[in-house]
């Protein structure tokens, strides 16, 4: 009896390093940032999310090692609503007015063979 508590004990403390291990990243809220850098994994993403003001203007910049899949989205009703529809750049710098209270998410994907390293700066000036 004791070994098996044991080794069930063992084989529960290696289930929660594994999925610790395989987790993707989790979503960074914040205001403003200067040259926050985070490198993505393949076939990973990141996300930077926060909950913005209607009629905020939030501008970014952001270069990668290599093109990302990147886009601006926010879930209204349970619709993923894109405030910037999803392109493929290693650099992009824009801007958008903030039309909805809901929580808004920068999203980088990485479908590159190998690891991408990403720089970001975001600043929001309130309305």
């Amino acid at each position: 009896m004791k070994k098996g508590l044991m080794l069930l004990g063992i084989v529960a403390a290696a289930a929660l390093f594994i999925s610790g291990c395989a987790a993707k990243q989790e979503k960074v809220a914040h205001g403003d940032v200067t040259g926050k850098k985070t490198t993505i994994a393949t076939g990973d993403f990141f996300e930077a999310c926060d909950k913005w003001t209607p009629g905020d203007k939030v501008s970014f910049k952001f270069t990668s090692s290599a093109p990302v899949m990147f886009n601006v989205h926010y879930h209204e009703k349970h619709q993923k609503t894109y405030a910037i529809e999803q392109t493929l750049k290693d650099n992009f710098e824009g801007s958008f007015i903030v039309k909805s209270a809901d929580i808004h998410c920068c999203m980088w994907e990485n479908a590159n063979d190998n690891f991408v390293t990403l720089t970001y700066d975001m600043t929001v000036e309130k309305q």
